[in-house]
C-alpha cells in the first residue's frame, strides 16, 4: 500500500507505574490494560479519533482537528480520575505525518510521544503548536511548563500543560502538580478610586514603583507591567490570575487621591489557600507617598520573610525623586513614553522638563531625558541629533549617579542601535542585571544582543526568563520568532511571528520578521502577499519600511530599492542587526556589490553571527562560494571566535 502524507494531531498516552505493577502483579496488570482500552476507546471514537495501536501499555491516537484531539484528551483524564484505578500521562503534538499500512509515521509522532513521557501523572502536556489552536477555546485552559530539548529533534520545543477540572465539579481544582516558583509575585493594577479618571497615571505608577522595589530582590520573581496591566479593571478571581501568571501571590490594592489627600490599601494574598496574608489601610498627604510605597513594600518582605541584603535594602529606602509634583510630572512623562510614538514622546519630554524646573538636577530624570530623546531616534525622527542628545543625558545622569540603570538602559540600546558595538550593550545591560534579575527591558535587549552575535545558547538562558516575567504580552509569543531565526529555523518562526502580529499589529518588529521568515523559508509568494494584505504602504520609519522594501527586493526591482535606502543610510548603517537586513534586500534584489558592502558594514558593528551567515543565510545564497563572500565569512568567523566568556 502506498504512503500518503497528511496534517494530524497525535495524542500517545501511557500508564503510570505500569513496569513496576507488571513485576509485583501480573494479573492486575492485565486488569488495567483492559480497563484502559474500555476507557480510552469510546471516548477516542467519541472525538472522531482513530485508535492507531497500542505499544506495550501506551496507545497512540491521531485526530483531524486539535480541539478533537485535546477534548478526548480531556475527558479520558477525568474517567481516569473517577475511575481511581490508575493514572494516565498525555502528549499531544500537531504535525504531518506519514500513513503506510494504517501506521503513522514521521517528527510529529515522535514529538508527541516525547511530550508524553515528560508529562505529570494525571496530566496532559501539549506542544506549542496545540496551545496556539486552543489558547481562545473558553472551555480550555493552558499553562505554559517549559521549554525542552527532544531527544531526536532538532529545536527545542515549547511545552504547556492543561488544565484539568475533576468531572462534574465546575469549582473543582486542577487535577495538577504545582510547578509555581514558591518566591513569585503578581503586584495587580492598583484601582484608582479617585472621583478623577485623569489621576489613573499616579494609581499606575504606584503600582510601578512597588514592582521596581520588589524586582530587585534577588530571590523574587516578580511578574511585569505589561502581563500585570492587562487584569487592569478585570472581574477574575485571584486564583484564576494567579493561574495565568503562574505566580504563589498576589498584591491588590487601591489608591484614592483627592487634592492633597491620599488613601492607599494594599493586600497580599497567598493565591493557592485564597488566605490573606497582609492587608493595610495608609491615610495622609501626597508628601507622604514615598513613605506608603516603601512601608508596602517592606510589608510583603516581612510577611514573605525574606532577608534583605544591604543593597537589596538600600534599594526599598531609596527615593531618587523626593518632590511630589515632581514625581508626578515624572510618572505623567511614563505613561506618554509607552504610547511610543512622536506626538506622546513630545508631552513626555515636557513632563521631564517642568519636574527638572521644579528639583533642578537629578539623575533619574536626566536618564528618563536620555531615554526619551534615544525613542525619537529609534523610530527614525533625526537619528544623528536625537542620539547624541541621549548620549550626553545619560552621561549626565552618571554623573549624580553611576550605578543608575536606566543611563545604563540607554546607553546600552545605544550601542545597539547608533554605536554597533554589541559587547557595550552586554556590559551595560549586566550592570542592570546584577543589581536587578527581573529588568524587563535589560532582559530583553541583551538577549538580542547575544543572538545577533551567535551565543543563542546564553540568549536562551535570558529569554526564558523574559517570558516568564511576562507571559501574556506578545513578546511570550513572538520573542522566540528572533531566535528561530537567527539560528535558521525559517519555518518555525512564521507562526510566532504571525502571533504576535495578530495580538499587536501596531509593532512593526512583528510584520517585518514575518516577511523575512517568509523571505528566508523561500516563500515568496507568501511574503508578497502578507505585505499587501497586512502593512500599511504609507508607514515611515526604518523598521516598517525594511518590512515594504523586501516586496521590490523579492521582485529584483533594483532601482527602487537604491532610491529607498539613500534616505534611510544613516539609520542603518549605524545599527548592525538592520545593516544586515538591507544586506539582504540587496542580495535578494540581485545587487551583490551593495549587498557585500552593507554586510561587511553590519558584520564590522557587530553582527558576529557566524553560523547564520555560514550555514542559513538565503539571500546571499547565490554568492556563497563567491570570493567576496568568503572573505567576509571569514572575519565573522574571527570576531565569533573571539567573544569574550
Amino acid at each position: 500500500m502506498p504512503s500518503t502524507r497528511q496534517l494530524a494531531a497525535i495524542m500517545f498516552t501511557d500508564i503510570v507505574g505500569y513496569t513496576a505493577l507488571m513485576g509485583k502483579d501480573e494479573q492486575k496488570a492485565f486488569e488495567l490494560l483492559n480497563k484502559n482500552r474500555q476507557i480510552q476507546k469510546p471516548i477516542i471514537e467519541e472525538h472522531n479519533g482513530r485508535w492507531i495501536k497500542e505499544l506495550g501499555d501506551g496507545v497512540m491516537a491521531s485526530f483531524n482537528t486539535v480541539s478533537d484531539a485535546v477534548g478526548a484528551a480531556i475527558k479520558i483524564q477525568q474517567a481516569c480520575h473517577s475511575a481511581k484505578d490508575f493514572q494516565l500521562r498525555i502528549g499531544i503534538h500537531q504535525g504531518e505525518v506519514v500513513i503506510e499500512e494504517n501506521d503513522l509515521f514521521g517528527d510529529a509522532v515522535n514529538i508527541a510521544s516525547r511530550i508524553q513521557a515528560l508529562a505529570d501523572p494525571g496530566g496532559i502536556w501539549i506542544s506549542e503548536t496545540i496551545h496556539h489552536n486552543v489558547a481562545n477555546k473558553k472551555d480550555i485552559q493552558t499553562k505554559f511548563v517549559k521549554e525542552e530539548i527532544l531527544k531526536n529533534v532538532k529545536h527545542p520545543v515549547r511545552i504547556y500543560e492543561v488544565i484539568i477540572q475533576a468531572p462534574n465539579l465546575a469549582a473543582a481544582s486542577p487535577t495538577k502538580i504545582n510547578r509555581t516558583p514558591k518566591n513569585s509575585i503578581a503586584v495587580l493594577p492598583f484601582a484608582n478610586m479617585s472621583s478623577d479618571s485623569e489621576q489613573e497615571y499616579f494609581s499606575d505608577g504606584i503600582t510601578e514603583e512597588i514592582i521596581t522595589d520588589l524586582s530587585h530582590l534577588h530571590n523574587m520573581l516578580v511578574i511585569s507591567r505589561s502581563s500585570v496591566m492587562t487584569f487592569k479593571n478585570t472581574t477574575k478571581k485571584i486564583k484564576e490570575i494567579a493561574t495565568e501568571l503562574n505566580v504563589h501571590y498576589v498584591l491588590e490594592g487601591s489608591v484614592r487621591k483627592a487634592g492633597n489627600n491620599l488613601r492607599i490599601t494594599a493586600q497580599l494574598i497567598d493565591a493557592a489557600s485564597d488566605a490573606h496574608l497582609w492587608a493595610e489601610k495608609y491615610s495622609g498627604t501626597l508628601d507622604d507617598v514615598f513613605d506608603i510605597q516603601e512601608k508596602v513594600s517592606r510589608s510583603i518582605v516581612d510577611a514573605l520573610k525574606l532577608k534583605l541584603t544591604a543593597k537589596e535594602n538600600k534599594h526599598i529606602s531609596d527615593r531618587p525623586i523626593d518632590n511630589v509634583p515632581a514625581y508626578e510630572c515624572y510618572l505623567l512623562s511614563r505613561r506618554e513614553l509607552l504610547k511610543w510614538n512622536p506626538e506622546a514622546f513630545d508631552r513626555a519630554k515636557k513632563y521631564i522638563e517642568n519636574a527638572l524646573s521644579i528639583i533642578g538636577p537629578n539623575a533619574v530624570l536626566y536618564g528618563a531625558m536620555g531615554y526619551v530623546y534615544w525613542s525619537y531616534g529609534n523610530i527614525g525622527i533625526d537619528h544623528e541629533e536625537n542620539y547624541k542628545k541621549a548620549t550626553e543625558y545619560a552621561n549626565k545622569a552618571f554623573e549624580y549617579d553611576p550605578d543608575l540603570p536606566v543611563a545604563h538602559l540607554v546607553l546600552g540600546v545605544m550601542n545597539m542601535s547608533a554605536l554597533g558595538n554589541p559587547l557595550g550593550v552586554i556590559r551595560h545591560l549586566r550592570i542592570i542585571l546584577d543589581n536587578n534579575p527581573n529588568d524587563y527591558d535589560a532582559l530583553l535587549w541583551i538577549s538580542l544582543a547575544y543572538i545577533l552575535i551567535g551565543k543563542p545558547e546564553k540568549a536562551k538562558l535570558l529569554s526564558t526568563r523574559l517570558i516568564t516575567l511576562d507571559p501574556l504580552s506578545p513578546i511570550t509569543y513572538g520573542w522566540p520568532t528572533a531566535e528561530y531565526f537567527y539560528t535558521g529555523n525559517f519555518s518555525d518562526a512564521i507562526p510566532k511571528a504571525q502571533k504576535a502580529f495578530e495580538m499587536e499589529p501596531e509593532n512593526p518588529f512583528w510584520g517585518l520578521f514575518v516577511v523575512l521568515s517568509y523571505a528566508y523559508n523561500m516563500q515568496t509568494e507568501e511574503a508578497i502577499s502578507f505585505i499587501d494584505n497586512n502593512l500599511d504602504p504609507n508607514k515611515k520609519g526604518l523598521v516598517d519600511e525594511t518590512a515594504l522594501m523586501t516586496k521590490p527586493a523579492l521582485l529584483k526591482e533594483k532601482n527602487k530599492i537604491k532610491d529607498w535606502i539613500t534616505s534611510m543610510t544613516y539609520s542603518a548603517k549605524n545599527d548592525f542587526q538592520y545593516s544586515h537586513m538591507v544586506a539582504a534586500l540587496f542580495a535578494f534584489a540581485g545587487l551583490p556589490d551593495e549587498a557585500f558592502s552593507w554586510l561587511e558594514n553590519a558584520i564590522d558593528r557587530g553582527f558576529w553571527n557566524y553560523s547564520f551567515l555560514a550555514e542559513h543565510e538565503t539571500a546571499f545564497k547565490p554568492y556563497r562560494n563567491d570570493e567576496h563572500y568568503l572573505k567576509l565569512l571569514d572575519k565573522a568567523k574571527q570576531y565569533w571566535e573571539n567573544i569574550p566568556d
